[in-house]
């Protein structure tokens, strides 16, 4: 079949089905609400991918996904800043991808269980006026993170919204330092040996739909009563990050019999 030749053998018909449609949803969850919708398509990759590529390949619909947007409101970038944020992010991205890659299944999944919890519930106090230093700063922690727990756009978003003072420079700067530090940890995993060429045509496909999603979402999820909507979401991404956290920990513990 041609999916067979031109996809990962670990990978059936069902997943790739699966994975496109979780980008189709989850950008469309992302247009609607501003956020989240990396953090839930994480999630449900877990399911599907060996934890050696779940980071790098989300990593690459994440790039892909951001910098469509990046297209279009890139007169709103504040380019001085993302340049401030994408020194650090070098930082951040070498030291963290030789670690990355040599983390043992248990480890990934138990840590991103966690980081999905905490960054689902706990409220992050919004830094103000960050000057080029500080940017470089948060470039380099978040992109470290990233190497490990791959969505850390939320993670951004709340350090940075008030440091921004218009909404489409907001939009604009945030699609462009997201798609920055995606990329810096894409090049950091392939110099520490990832191979993505087997990964590339599922990552085509899911950028594919997920811009679908992207234009769906915005006349769909829009009418919906946005408290409602925001306390599923919490609980949909707490019942996935206990149900990965618990995955995790059950590798350091296989069974005997």
């Amino acid at each position: 079949m041609l999916v067979d030749a031109v996809l990962p053998a670990s990978l059936s018909v069902f997943h790739v089905l699966f994975l496109v449609a979780a980008s189709f949803l989850t950008s469309l969850i992302t247009a609607s609400v501003g956020i989240g919708g990396g953090t839930i398509m994480i999630a449900l990759m877990s399911y599907i991918l060996p934890v050696s590529a779940l980071i790098p390949v989300h990593g690459c619909v994440q790039l892909g996904s951001n910098a469509g947007r990046v297209l279009v409101m890139r007169r709103h970038v504040e380019w001085a800043r993302l340049a401030a944020f994408s020194l650090g992010a070098i930082i951040g991205a070498s030291a963290g991808a030789a670690i990355a890659v040599r983390l043992s299944s248990g480890v990934v999944l138990t840590g991103l269980g966690l980081f999905v919890l905490l960054s689902t519930w706990i409220k992050i106090p919004k830094l103000v006026s960050i000057r080029q230093g500080g940017m470089a700063l948060i470039g380099a922690t978040t992109t470290f993170l990233s190497m490990f727990f791959g969505a850390t756009a939320p993670l951004n978003a709340a350090l940075l919204s008030n440091s921004f003072s218009e909404r489409q420079t907001l939009v604009g700067s945030l699609a462009a330092i997201t798609s920055a530090q995606h990329g810096f940890k894409i090049i950091g995993f392939a110099l520490a040996g990832f191979v993505f060429a087997p990964w590339l045509p599922l990552v085509a496909m899911m950028i594919v739909f997920g811009f679908a999603g992207t234009l769906v979402g915005a006349r769909i999820l829009l009418r919906l009563p946005e408290e409602r909507f925001r306390l599923i979401f919490k609980i949909v991404l707490t019942v996935l990050a206990v149900e990965m956290f618990f995955r995790g920990i059950g590798t350091f513990f296989p069974d005997s019999t």
